[in-house]
């Protein structure tokens, strides 16, 4: 009876053994979104966008938070180089919120892919406050980060340029 439990036993540390030194199966991230830092990493779409639309509120701070947003002036591009600034941007580190920051947006970004929208990138310029970010909704949550210094400037280079939304037509 005693060799029995004593080989047991050395059954069980052999077992423990091999699979300690067993190479783990690795397991694919069933919600790979929810280990994502970047913007980039949760939505990988950004890196195929081939134009955006830049909307520029026409008064953001005005006293009508309800309709800020009715009255727009907008610039669309397919520049690479556009493109490339806004998503290097979208490769900082995001933060994610339940509910949007106390600051209203400045205006926003539609990326298309082949005409198509697929994302919408929120952006605020009020770097002299906290405002001073860009930012998307995904799955019910707000993802921030610092707006670069360079897209800040190019959103103001832009801004001039951008025509009234009627004038479009």
């Amino acid at each position: 009876m005693k060799l029995k439990s004593v080989q047991f036993i050395c059954l069980l540390i052999i077992v423990s053994c091999i699979s300690c030194s067993a190479p783990a199966i690795k397991q694919e991230d069933p919600n790979p979104f929810l280990t994502a830092t970047t913007g980039v990493e949760m939505d990988k779409r950004f890196l195929a966008a081939d134009s955006l639309v830049f909307v520029f509120y026409k008064d953001p701070y005005g006293r009508d938070s309800l309709r800020y947003t009715r009255y727009y002036t907008q610039w669309s591009t397919t520049d690479s180089n556009d493109i490339s600034l806004l998503i290097k941007n979208l490769t900082n580190p995001f933060t994610k919120f339940e509910k949007v920051k106390n600051c209203r947006s400045e205006g926003k970004v539609w990326c298309f892919i082949n005409g198509n929208i697929f994302q919408t990138v929120s952006f605020a310029t009020q770097c002299s406050s906290s405002c001073c970010f860009i930012y998307f909704i995904r799955d019910g949550y707000f993802f921030y980060t610092p707006l670069d210094t360079t897209l800040s400037q190019k959103l103001g280079t832009i801004k001039a340029s951008s025509k009234n939304n009627e004038e479009i037509n």
